[in-house]
């Protein structure tokens, strides 16, 4: 959880709560079941980590060489590289971290929004307000909903606050209007 965010957020809830005239927009909405935060995959695996290592030690032993320094640096850094190289081949590697995949989440989308766009911006909502807001709707926002933003909506007369920070849509995210 971002701290400076959880702060900007409270900040800015007590600005609209003694504000009287907050700017106002009237935003579709959509609330569906999915990951408050982006995972990524982009890990590389243990076979290319070592090929990396081994790569780069003999990159570095070449260069040795080929500068005149004295034999036992190269062979001292090739042992060194051999070494890492071992060590990553037998620890262990830690799981991939997963996202949870069943939280409550609320997409906004743009003012004026075809069927199947993507959202502005999807972030956490509590249970309680997942189940009040319905499906899709439209609500007032107060502030500028966007990725890492502070904002609030109205949907009659509750308040629905952020419970994490606004991220970008995703292609598994729910377009307005999609079933």
């Amino acid at each position: 959880m971002d701290l400076r965010w959880q702060e900007e957020q409270r900040a800015f809830q007590a600005r609209v709560l003694i504000d009287d005239d907050p700017d106002l927009a009237l935003r579709p909405y959509r609330t569906f079941v999915g990951t408050a935060r982006v995972v990524d995959d982009r890990r590389s695996s243990r076979t290319e980590r070592i090929l990396l290592t081994i790569i780069l030690g003999a990159v570095v032993v070449s260069l040795l060489m080929a500068f005149g320094l004295a034999r036992e640096f190269a062979a001292l850094t090739a042992s060194v590289t051999g070494g890492i190289a071992l060590m990553m081949a037998v620890s262990p590697t830690p799981p991939a971290q997963r996202a949870a995949g069943w939280t409550p989440l609320l997409a906004v989308y743009r003012s004026s929004v075809l069927r199947g766009e993507a959202p502005i911006c999807v972030t956490q909502i509590s249970l309680d307000e997942f189940e009040r807001l319905g499906t899709e709707g439209f609500g007032t926002v107060v502030g500028r909903p966007r990725p890492g933003s502070t904002f609030g909506l109205f949907v009659d007369d509750h308040l629905v606050w952020p419970r994490t920070p606004p991220r970008d849509a995703i292609p598994t995210d729910p377009g307005f209007g999609a079933s």
